[in-house]
This record gives C-alpha cells, structure tokens and sequence, in this order.
C-alpha cells in the first residue's frame, strides 16, 4: 500500500519537475549543500529564477523538498548532523597545473554519513588549491571526498597521479583511445594523460563560507 501511494504521488511530478528534483539530489549529493535558485536555473537551463522558483514550490508543496533558512532539503533525506563518520584529511591536491603534493596528514574530518554511504573506509578528504574546476563548483581552499579507486568511467572527476610524479583533480575523459584529464575553466588546457594511475573519484564537496 504505502509503495502504490509513493508511486501515485511521482507520476504528479511533470517531466520538468523530475528533472529539477534530480538536479537538486545529485547537487546535494556532490556539493553537502543545495544550489542557489540561479544555480538550479543555470544546470537546468531556465533563465528566469522566478520560473525555477514556481517549481521549487511545487515540489514542496507535493511534499518531495522543503526550505530551511533559504536552503532546500530533500524531504526524507538525512540530516547532515544526524550521522557523522571521520575521514582521513591527505594533503592538498591542486585544482590548476599539477604540482608533487599528495601527503598523509594526522588529521581527520567529522562529515556527514549520508555522503559516505557504503564507502566509509574508503574515502578520505583533501584540501583543494587551484581555480581550474571552478564551473564545477570545485574552488580554491574547498575540501573534496575522495573514493579510493583505481578505475573510472569517462566524465567522472577523479585524483590522478601523472607520469611525472605530479597529483592533479580534474574531469577525466577518455576519447578514440586517448585519455585526457579535463579543467572546468576556460582558462586551463586540457592534460593529454596517457599514462595516469587514478588515485580516486570526487564523491563530494565541503565548502565552509
């Protein structure tokens, strides 16, 4: 019974609004926070964000998001401060041209557990420095989860070891063969990597403002 009803109120959702509460998820999920109303508008492509806000308020008003002090939550989702697990802080890792940084620290990070999921163990936590991941909302003196792996898929940001030694945070993207790690900022060239080693994926972001 409470699945039929859950599903009944889903297909109440429009297509747009599916979209709009995807985008908010995935955003919480990477970010540990959720986009601003003209942040929402520029991932979804709607201009005005008075007509991203009409669908913010029909998603709460249909019970899947509220607005706390001007941030939305998912409802049902975790609170950040109801679980928090503690994960190794490594090094700074540049978020620009690749520099010889990638050391343990005796420090930890309380975060929140819902963004470690099943992976806790398995992540740690480094300081980002650099402004070449900016358009992905990844800037100077951030801190980024790392998911200990050595394998990713084609438009994931990862930490990658280059063969020169150097540790670097970008998008990896793989193309007709050839690998390269991809800046989110103009003003930075792509890497041609064709003998990386991934270090790890992102899983999330922690911004203190």
């Amino acid at each position: 019974m409470v699945n039929k009803m859950v599903n009944k109120l889903r297909k109440e959702l429009t297509e747009r609004q599916r979209e709009i509460l995807q985008t908010i998820k995935d955003y919480i999920l990477q970010h540990g926070y959720s986009p601003t109303i003209r942040q929402l508008g520029a991932l979804v492509e709607i201009d005005h964000p008075s007509a991203v806000f009409k669908h913010v308020l029909s998603l709460e008003k249909k019970g899947y998001i509220k607005r706390v002090d001007g941030d939305l939550q998912l409802s049902g989702f975790p609170s950040p401060s109801e679980t928090r697990v503690r994960v190794p802080l490594v090094g700074l890792v540049p978020a620009g041209h690749p520099r010889e940084v990638f050391d343990s620290t005796p420090e930890a990070l309380d975060v929140p557990a819902w963004m470690v999921g099943r992976k806790k163990g398995n992540v740690f936590c480094i300081n980002v420095e650099g402004k070449s991941m900016v358009d992905a909302y990844i800037d100077d003196g951030d801190r980024v989860l790392v998911e200990r792996t050595n394998s990713a898929s084609s438009g994931e940001m990862v930490v990658a070891l280059l063969e020169d030694g150097s540790v670097t945070l970008k998008r990896l993207r793989v193309e007709k063969g050839k690998t390269f790690l991809i800046p989110e900022n103009p003003e930075f060239d792509p890497i041609p990597a064709a003998n990386l080693r991934i270090l790890g994926r992102v899983v999330g972001v922690l911004r203190k403002y």
